[in-house]
């Protein structure tokens, strides 16, 4: 009998939560992918949303490596190591972050939060800019509510800069 892993059954909190926000018309989804990487035995889940059409996109990305599952499916591992890590890109159009979007993400998610900012430049597509936010922690499953709170979070961190584009 198939037994789902914490990466599975996080993965369905998440998509569901994400699904039902998009059903009601609080959002958009606009990809979704869902990996298996057999050279390097992890498992990998994005989905990406937009609140508005106000060129601000959220990414939610939960990724189990080839430690994390065997922590919980092979004996004697540490169990802590069960389950995934979690992090979040936002992303605007154009060259870069101002302060007051920048203000909103360390507002909303924690001056000490380590964030990547990159900026992407393209001849073939327009520019866009994104914030990374990371999570030094492993997503068990004892945080399934976690990840439910998470996605309204994003979903008004994404209000919010829409609110700072005005």
């Amino acid at each position: 009998m198939f037994d789902p892993t914490a990466f599975d059954n996080l993965k369905t909190v998440l998509e569901g939560t994400v699904y039902d926000r998009d059903l009601d018309g609080t959002i958009k989804i606009t990809s979704r992918t869902d990996q298996v990487d057999i050279a390097t035995l992890c498992r990998s889940f994005n989905i990406t949303f937009h609140v508005k059409e106000n060129g601000f996109e959220a990414d939610m990305n939960l990724y189990a490596d080839l430690k994390k599952l065997a922590a919980e499916l092979l004996p004697g591992n540490n169990e802590s190591e069960a389950g995934a890590a979690i992090s979040i890109i936002f992303r605007k159009y154009g060259d870069d972050w101002t302060e007051p979007e920048l203000s909103v993400l360390s507002n909303q998610w924690g001056e000490n939060r380590c964030y990547d900012i990159r900026k992407v430049t393209s001849t073939r597509n327009p520019d866009f800019c994104e914030a990374v936010v990371r999570f030094e922690r492993t997503i068990t499953e004892d945080m399934l509510r976690d990840i439910e709170d998470m996605v309204y979070f994003v979903i008004e961190t994404l209000d919010l800069l829409e609110v700072t584009e005005r």
